[in-house]
């Protein structure tokens, strides 16, 4: 991969990416990305009926795992809510 020049590599979908994560890691130096597809953000969150808000606490657990299997950072759609929740 970086003999070929690649500056990063991204990983979709990002919950099923840990694997990969951890053996990646092992074997190159550039950004590991996984991305949270759009079906990963609906299935992990609900919105709550009273607030309208979505809980993401699943999604925090998710990018929290794959941040120990190696990821640099992670992407999703749910980036603004995850920095309200952990704000």
């Amino acid at each position: 991969m970086e003999a070929d020049g690649a500056d990063m590599v991204l990983l979709e979908p990002a919950q099923f990416t840990s694997d990969v994560l951890t053996t990646l890691r092992t074997q190159t130096r550039v950004p590991l990305f996984p991305f949270s597809v759009s079906g990963e953000y609906l299935t992990l969150t609900h919105v709550d009926p009273d607030t309208g808000q979505r809980d993401v606490r699943l999604l925090v657990e998710l990018f929290t795992m794959l941040k120990r299997a190696g990821a640099s950072a992670s992407l999703t759609y749910a980036a603004l809510d995850i920095a309200r929740r952990v704000a």
